[in-house]
């Protein structure tokens, strides 16, 4: 049996003393399921671009449209990887294809929960080796593994969102089964009938439930003729169930914290981000929550796809851009001050290209002036003299 597994330890569900005990239960809460639907679905909207320094590099080359062919999508692809990285706190894939040259052609993307990896001091040159399937992958640089941080005794290795915060979503669980089983089992009479007499026996209390019963219960209105001093009582949940209500808000902000988001996103208790438009909002969720998962796949997969001074970079501006109204008055700002023309904001709008509107700046060398054509120089044959 291979050593070092790439997903948190197991609790055995035999012992009934735990709700959660893998990264399958835990995507089962609401909590963790929208926290996972949030950053899996808002990264896989940013296109994969290739930079050479800081200039964008066009046409984006097949692999950053389609890194692996068997998941049919590159918003899959980078979607799964944001889930694992998350849950199991190790994002693999690995290498299939490669160009003559070496380059990177094609990828395929394996559940975390089928590689295994080994202590480097385990190894024969001290190395780190990976197993999928249990099988060894004899060329190391084809295994692409991106880690969240790193396991305490095992660094060689990433820690998911479910081993680190185990009790946290453990708890969580535990309110919810107790609230079903409350729902299920623990319901209480709609109301309580107290009989005037003193001295009403057990059979003939159920022999007036038994009658109370046949004559109200559907969904009917009828009137009650009840003997004088009788009492009925509409009963609810105990103080102590209603409070499981405000319990599970609580762990709705315990689970966003263990996933480093503010409990808006997940619909818990927090500040009012009614009045505040989109483009603050998701600039914050960027720089807080989504960026360093961002920056983490960014900085392997450029290191293992692209030749040495590329890097490969997700296209924020889809998160970052304000609603429309907010971008069109920025945008009149911004032309009438020079800072770009009207083509070059259309193009960041991703609006069709229209010359018309204006030219794309082009700036010029520090220290050289600019060249100017002169109609008619000089008397010479030219149409023109430069200066």
């Amino acid at each position: 049996m291979v050593s070092g597994q790439l997903w948190p330890p197991v609790v055995d569900p035999a012992t009934l003393t735990r709700q959660v005990w893998d990264v399958n239960s835990a995507r089962s809460l609401p909590g963790m399921g929208r926290a996972l639907q949030l950053y899996g679905g808002l990264i896989s909207q940013c296109a994969l671009d290739q930079y050479s320094g800081d200039e964008l590099v066009n046409p984006r080359p097949p692999l950053l449209q389609l890194p692996d062919v068997n998941l049919r999508a590159r918003s899959t692809f980078v979607r799964v990887h944001v889930e694992d990285y998350l849950l199991h706190g190790n994002a693999v894939h690995l290498v299939t294809a490669r160009y003559a040259d070496g380059r990177v052609r094609g990828v395929r993307w394996f559940p975390a929960h089928m590689w295994h990896v080994t202590d480097p001091a385990a190894s024969e040159d001290g190395g780190v080796d990976y197993y999928l399937n249990g099988r060894k992958v004899e060329r190391r640089g084809d295994v692409v593994h991106v880690q969240r941080g790193a396991a305490e005794g095992a660094p060689w290795r990433g820690v998911g969102v479910v081993e680190e915060h185990l009790k946290t979503l453990n708890r969580a669980g535990l309110e919810e089964a107790a609230e079903s089983k409350n729902l299920t089992g623990g319901g209480v009479p709609s109301v309580a009938v107290i009989a005037p007499q003193p001295t009403l026996s057990t059979e003939e209390a159920e022999a007036a439930k038994d009658t109370w019963e046949e004559k109200f219960e559907g969904p009917g209105r009828r009137p009650a003729v009840l003997p004088n001093g009788t009492q009925v009582v509409p009963l609810g949940w105990s103080p102590v169930d209603a409070q499981m209500i405000e319990a599970r808000k609580m762990s709705l902000v315990d689970v966003a914290n263990a996933c480093n988001l503010d409990p808006y996103w997940l619909g818990g208790q927090s500040s009012s981000h009614t009045y505040k438009s989109p483009g603050p909002m998701f600039l914050t969720l960027l720089r807080t929550s989504l960026g360093p998962v961002m920056s983490d796949l960014e900085a392997v997969w450029s290191l293992y796809w692209l030749q040495l001074g590329r890097s490969v970079r997700f296209d924020r501006l889809a998160l970052t851009r304000d609603d429309f109204a907010t971008e069109v008055q920025t945008g009149v700002q911004g032309v009438a001050s020079g800072l770009f023309t009207a083509e070059e904001w259309r193009i960041r709008q991703g609006m069709p290209v229209r010359p018309e509107f204006g030219e794309l700046k082009t700036p010029e060398p520090a220290g050289k002036p600019a060249l100017t054509v002169l109609p008619g120089g000089g008397g010479d044959d030219k149409e023109g003299a430069v200066s």
